[in-house]
């Protein structure tokens, strides 16, 4: 499959299934560099391993949640779907165009995979936060700027991050409160950090 057809083919489907099966169609090809790491850098390869071994934990989780809760997220235009569907179809990409025939290949695409996986997995972790109570029903604005404080942002710098004023994300953090029921920025930002990890 060209680089072309491939990229036609994760054409922003916003579908979590979808998302979900091209990766794992992308499975066989992540085990394979795996496995040539494993002479080259066991560290990375051992780091591959564990990424891949979350990554199909969560995937799992994921899968068992309600039909209608993995619609809801489809439906509220989730940010957590739209990163998961942009960093996968960058790995997919990334697996079409990056043949490695030397060693010195080989350990820059391991690297090169494992900065995708580590995406990825993030944002299954961002999934799985927006399926848990009580986040369930932020919208994908919300969802963006809850990320965004987890990660240690002032209200100042999500501002400049998403070109809004300070004033709309003082909205949406009000919002986020209400909302999930924390009055608190510190209690909000652990409760997300204990799921995104």
């Amino acid at each position: 499959m060209s680089l072309e057809s491939q990229s036609h083919s994760v054409k922003w489907t916003r579908n979590l299934e979808s998302l979900i099966n091209l990766y794992k169609k992308q499975k066989p090809v992540l085990e394979e560099i795996k496995l040539e790491l494993k002479e080259i850098d066991g560290e990375l390869e051992h780091e591959l391993a564990v990424l891949l071994s979350d990554i199909d934990e969560k995937i799992t989780g994921i899968s068992q949640t309600s039909p209608e809760l993995r619609s809801s997220l489809k439906n509220s235009g989730s940010f957590a779907v739209c990163e998961l569907e942009e960093n996968t179809a960058c790995l997919a990409v990334f697996l079409e165009a990056a043949k490695a025939t030397s060693d010195a290949e080989k350990l820059q695409r391991g690297v090169c995979v494992r900065q995708c996986l580590k995406r990825v997995d993030y944002c299954l972790d961002q999934l799985l936060l927006f399926l848990s109570e009580p986040f369930r029903d932020l919208t994908s604005r919300e969802q963006e700027i809850l990320v965004n404080l987890a990660e240690g942002l002032s209200n100042e710098e999500i501002a400049e991050k998403l070109y809004i004023s300070i004033k709309t994300v003082k909205n949406h953090v009000s919002s986020i409160y209400r909302k999930t029921g924390f009055r608190e920025r510190a209690k909000l930002v652990l409760a997300a950090r204990s799921i995104l990890g």
